[in-house]
């Protein structure tokens, strides 16, 4: 998810609507989108800008679709930020997880590996109401893909005040239903844009009664850009003795505005971005070429999401710039690693194998 957090108040009840802009990596392959944890998946010290949109109908699914969404009518915008599990403030009430979401001042918890990214809790923002999957909600396997599909069950414990006051449980359906070009406000057309929709249901079970919940998201992903550019959501609540209640929300990610999907692949590929040896046994050397003066973050993350090291983070002027890196000489185990290397708003991943 890495996905945005709307709350909507019932009679008995808190509906969280959680939106994944996580997602999970992306490659090209002919003209496909691939989803997996690498270029995509959730890493401490991320941060992902949206801007609230008015809710627009999220179109036919298929390959090779033009979804026309340029009318979005901009309302408010927040940030999402990735913490690591171990210093986010609320790891010390779950006893599962690697890597928090937080959002709207909410955690989500989440345990991510190459494999997929399971949600194994929440948190509200005064850390009242929290949820403790016992069987988790995966939110996205690894890889993915347009056509791909699973299915699966979650439940858990809904808690206040530390207490366990009703369950949770429900099921859930994600597919790669669509691909094709995305055009957005201000003109913004991007092309080879993969579809993710998740259709999953919720039952809160209380002494005093029970909710069906039912949440449909579309996200939109492309190759260049972390997290989705785009989430609409639609989300039905009904109580046992009530009519449904339905609530809509969108959002973009404005950061992916800002430039065409030519152009920045045009810049990705300017870097050239040089990692070798890859498998290394001492210290891998990383090598790229800026075009222009800009802001270089450049870090390297265990499997986990954990930040390890921050190699840099500073403007830098244009031309060859040169790094090293050693696990070893960190006091770390050998193993597999995760570089970042973020030039503006382009960004980078390479997987690095110390021996």
């Amino acid at each position: 998810m890495i996905k945005f957090v709307f709350t909507q108040k019932g009679n008995r009840m808190k509906k969280i609507l959680l939106l994944a802009i996580f997602a999970s990596g992306v490659t090209i392959t002919a003209a496909q989108v691939k989803l997996s944890q690498e270029t995509h998946g959730f890493f401490a010290e991320l941060k992902n800008p949206m801007v609230l949109t008015s809710y627009i109908e999220p179109g036919q699914s298929g390959s090779n679709v033009v979804w026309d969404f340029s009318r979005l009518q901009v309302q408010n915008s927040f940030t999402g930020n990735i913490e690591g599990f171990y210093t986010s403030k609320c790891c010390s009430k779950f006893t599962k997880g690697n890597v928090v979401l937080e959002e709207f001042g909410n955690f989500f918890v989440f345990e991510s590996t190459p494999t997929s990214l399971e949600q194994v809790g929440y948190m509200s923002a005064n850390g009242v109401t929290r949820f403790e999957y016992t069987k988790p909600f995966v939110k996205m396997r690894y890889p993915f893909t347009y056509g791909d599909f699973y299915r699966g069950n979650y439940e858990g414990n809904y808690i206040v005040n530390d207490n366990v006051i009703g369950t949770i449980s429900g099921t859930y359906m994600v597919e790669g239903d669509g691909f094709g070009k995305l055009i957005l406000p201000n003109s913004q057309a991007l092309n080879n844009v993969l579809r993710v929709k998740e259709v999953r249901t919720t039952k809160q079970v209380f002494s005093s009664g029970s909710a069906l919940i039912t949440d449909i998201t579309y996200r939109w992903y492309v190759a260049q850009h972390r997290f989705p550019v785009l989430v609409l959501i639609r989300s039905e609540v009904k109580g046992e003795n009530s009519e449904p209640v339905v609530s809509t929300r969108a959002a973009y990610n404005s950061s992916v505005m800002n430039a065409t999907t030519s152009n920045q692949t045009n810049q990705i590929s300017a870097l050239s971005l040089s990692v070798y040896p890859n498998p290394y046994s001492d210290r891998v050397k990383i090598e790229f070429t800026m075009a222009e003066r800009g802001h270089v973050n450049l870090s390297i993350y265990d499997m986990s999401g954990k930040l390890v090291k921050e190699i840099e983070n500073n403007t830098l002027d244009s031309g060859l710039k040169h790094y090293e890196f050693s696990a070893k000489s960190l006091g770390l185990t050998s193993g597999a690693y995760i570089l970042k290397l973020k030039v503006g708003q382009i960004e980078e991943t390479r997987k690095l194998l110390e021996l």
